[in-house]
């Protein structure tokens, strides 16, 4: 308990193509996806 991670990074919205498709056929309502591309991730305490 007590412990996090400080994520850097940047996200884009994904409302087609293949990750999108995959997606929506798992869950129906999505209307996109969010895609987070980590540049550095560090545990905090």
């Amino acid at each position: 308990m007590g412990t996090g991670l400080l994520i850097e990074g940047s996200a884009k919205f994904i409302t087609s193509g293949s990750e999108f498709d995959m997606m929506k056929n798992k869950f129906p309502f999505l209307s996109r996806v969010l895609e987070i591309t980590i540049i550095s991730a560090k545990q905090t305490l």
